[in-house]
């Protein structure tokens, strides 16, 4: 099995010197066996993930270009690039001057409209209140006596004219009942005409300029308190703040200079969380789900691992190589990644925990059969090992190994079963 030998066994009682283990000496013990020494590994249980790496370039969960609602002179700013801010913080203000003056005479000029209203509704009360009640209350109590007098004056009218007909009564009784009739008739006719007069002209007409003078000044009020608030909402608008907390990342102002609305003012960034977005390949992107768990390498941090989320999986491939994007959430509190840097994901494809796990480099493959190195009693062992997972770099032993087994990891090459070593570090 062994490949080949450097060991030259003398039968003396001394120690001699050869190439060995990395530059290390062999040793020959007192009766002539010789020991070669090895380096090893205490194994131990442990965790393996079976991964596949995707690349993507850092960005920000949220980017947010502010702008200014109109242009104009820019009478202070308050942040620059890399500092802080909190969500509602001003970053620039506009000059203000005009614009308070006129929110206070518009708010003047609401007040005495307001005023107006007021008087108007009070008009409103009098034109149907108790003046025109009183002339009305009048006319219907003399309404009601007249129509009394001319229902008696009827019924008397047509019972004499039935006692006429009939002879009973004589031609000038009859016409003097008819007189009564017809005064009393005309008269209710005069009070009736006034009564409809009052309710159904004068009244309604002094009631309704009332109503219509009252309507004027509500719309009078109303169009002061609209161009009020817009005035007030303009002079809001004239300190411009961070709708989000983050960093300015660019600022593109300076006090004193005309800005153009057109064009973002600052933009901030979010960076408490970072977002990669990553390709995934077709024989891989079935098996994500949003929620999962990868694992993110930063090469220009040193190598840090950190942990991310899947926050969006795309069902449509993209136009250029048709892998599917998928978005990809880091905590990043610290704010050590920065946008623009490019990051390793580790997607898990498989992953088992607590078993015996040693570097594939450490095996030896015979045909078709691995082997393990294991030193016992100063003695090497030479063992078949049944592998589990395997990702290419390190792999499970299901079989032939456990916690503890000192493992061969350097000058395997150099011994076979059962010879003699020696453990050097």
């Amino acid at each position: 099995m062994k490949k080949y030998s450097l060991v030259l066994t003398v039968l003396l009682i001394t120690t001699v010197v050869i190439t060995g283990c990395q530059g290390e000496s062999e040793v020959i013990g007192a009766e002539g066996e010789t020991y070669t020494p090895v380096k090893v590994s205490t194994i131990v249980a442990g965790n393996m993930r079976d991964e596949s790496i995707f690349t993507g370039q850092v960005k920000p969960v949220k980017e947010v270009d502010i702008m200014g609602k109109f242009s104009g002179e820019i009478n202070a700013t308050y942040f620059n690039v890399g500092e802080s801010v909190s969500q509602g913080d001003i970053l620039f203000a506009f000059d203000e001057t005009d614009m308070r003056h006129t929110v206070e005479s518009l708010a003047s000029q609401v007040k005495s409209a307001e005023a107006a209203v007021n008087s108007a509704k009070l008009n409103v009360n009098i034109a149907s209140g108790s003046q025109q009640e009183s002339q009305l209350n009048q006319v219907k109590s003399s309404l009601n006596s007249a129509k009394l007098s001319y229902d008696n004056a009827k019924i008397n009218y047509d019972n004499t004219q039935t006692l006429y007909t009939s002879g009973a009564v004589s031609k000038s009784e009859y016409d003097g009942m008819e007189q009564a009739y017809l005064q009393a008739k005309n008269a209710y006719d005069t009070v009736l005409q006034s009564y409809n007069l009052l309710t159904g002209k004068q009244l309604t007409e002094s009631t309704e300029m009332a109503k219509n003078g009252l309507q004027q000044a509500i719309a009078s009020r109303d169009a002061l308190a609209v161009q009020y608030n817009n005035a007030k909402e303009t002079l809001s608008d004239l300190n411009v703040s961070s709708p989000i907390s983050g960093i300015i990342a660019t600022k593109n102002i300076q006090t004193g200079e005309i800005y153009n609305s057109s064009f973002p003012a600052y933009s901030v960034i979010d960076m408490d969380t970072i977002l990669i977005p990553i390709n995934v390949t077709d024989d891989l992107i079935n098996g994500l789900t949003i929620g999962d768990e990868v694992y993110v390498t930063i090469q220009s941090l040193s190598g840090e691992e950190y942990t991310g989320k899947i926050t969006e999986i795309s069902p449509i491939p993209n136009d250029m190589d048709f892998t599917y994007p998928v978005k990809v959430q880091v905590n990043n509190a610290q704010h050590q990644i920065k946008p623009g840097m490019f990051a390793e994901v580790r997607v898990v494809k498989n992953q088992v925990k607590d078993v015996i796990v040693v570097n594939r480099s450490h095996l030896e493959l015979i045909e078709d059969t691995w082997y393990a190195y294991v030193v016992e009693d100063d003695t090497t062992h030479v063992r078949p090992v049944k592998l589990g997972l395997d990702n290419g770099k390190e792999v499970e032993i299901i079989e032939g190994l456990k916690a503890g087994d000192l493992l061969i990891v350097s000058g395997k090459e150099y011994v076979d079963d059962q010879d003699k070593v020696t453990i050097v570090k």
